[in-house]
């Protein structure tokens, strides 16, 4: 070790050694953050697939999907807790050992690769979403396509990169190994970028559908509500996108991760929170029914229609507001659509127009 060098790397002029390890910046908010998030988006994710596959006997590959984000989700924020218990997160990087440096990279290697399929997986739950919604629309139909095939390339390309970074693999967390890398740092801001890109696009395709339709407005602003849980997770990567790039300058990477990480976590149970919200009102439904202003003869007389097919189309006309929000999807999901709708919509007021003339 250098003269003056106690720690992993030398002290920068200005600065002393101080090895506290005892009180890591942002530990509390990040661990807080992971306890809560881990709990709620476990209890979200519980209710939708009860409510999916017992009460509604609908569980599909959207299910399938998010539960997958969900493990993956669960992992990284595993992996971001053990960097602050052995990486040294949330300490000046020359105030940690060579070996909390060592296992700081590895931290970081592993859940650079495991947050990628979460984010991907989430998506790909609401890409299946939508298409049932407004697969009938065969430019926004071909838009998700789009959508799904940006998500799947770079995804599996981002993964490969990172695991295949640097040769051999161990030199990803130990410069010492004679080898080379490419430009990890620029792997984690492309992560960033398409899954910001990604985001927006699937908060704005829906909206022109939407928008569109001949509904009133409060059952319209109910709809749109149902896309923007869905796609809410663009703040998050925003945020962690603006809070990734002091980390990927700095020197001091040990500390400056505070903030990214603390976002990931956020981001990470933000992702499943809000796959899951827009199905939970057939919970409510059947259990809660004042909740959402039902009688409880109400929701089981909704319930004894939905299992018989029945409910789609007056249950998406019966109440104004927010009831949008589920209705809409119980119309995909008995095989129907937003565009599927409109024309039958249109069909019926023809009908009726002919009928007068005649």
């Amino acid at each position: 070790m250098a003269e003056g060098q106690q720690g992993a790397f030398p002290v920068p002029p200005g600065e002393t050694y101080n090895p506290d390890f005892s009180h890591p910046w942002l530990y509390i908010e990040s661990r807080a953050v992971v306890i809560a998030g881990v709990i709620l988006c476990t209890i979200t994710l519980m209710l939708r697939v009860y409510t999916k596959a017992v009460l509604l006997h609908k569980f599909g590959w959207d299910d399938v999907s998010i539960i997958g984000a969900w493990v993956f989700s669960i992992v990284t924020q595993v992996l971001c807790l053990y960097g602050y218990a052995y990486g040294g997160i949330g300490i000046h990087i020359w105030n940690i050992t060579p070996h909390m440096f060592l296992q700081f990279q590895k931290g970081i290697f592993a859940a650079g690769i495991i947050y990628v399929p979460a984010l991907g997986l989430a998506k790909a739950s609401l890409i299946i979403l939508y298409h049932r919604i407004i697969g009938m629309q065969k430019v926004y139909r071909w838009a998700l396509y789009v959508i799904a095939g940006v998500v799947i390339g770079y995804s599996v390309a981002i993964t490969f990169a990172l695991i295949f970074a640097c040769r051999p693999i161990q030199k990803a967390w130990n410069a010492a190994l004679e080898g080379s890398c490419i430009d990890q740092n620029g792997l984690y801001a492309a992560t960033a970028v398409m899954n910001t890109v990604t985001d927006v696009a699937l908060l704005i395709v829906p909206l022109p559908v939407v928008i569109s339709l001949n509904m009133p407005t409060i059952q319209k602003i109910g709809l749109l509500f149902m896309f923007v849980i869905g796609g809410a997770t663009v703040v998050t990567s925003v945020i962690r996108l603006v809070t990734l790039f002091p980390f990927l300058k700095t020197d001091d990477k040990t500390y400056q991760i505070g903030w990214t990480d603390l976002w990931i976590n956020v981001e990470a149970n933000f992702i499943v929170i809000c796959a899951c919200l827009p199905f939970l009102r057939h919970f409510l439904r059947r259990y809660a029914p004042k909740l959402i202003g039902e009688g409880s003869s109400a929701g089981r007389a909704y319930f004894q229609n939905y299992q018989n097919g029945t409910s789609t189309t007056r249950s998406w006309r019966r109440k104004p507001g927010l009831t949008m929000l589920q209705d809409e999807i119980e119309l995909a999901e008995n095989g129907g659509s937003v565009g599927s709708e409109v024309r039958i919509v249109k069909e019926v007021q023809w009908n009726i127009t002919e009928e007068r003339s005649g």
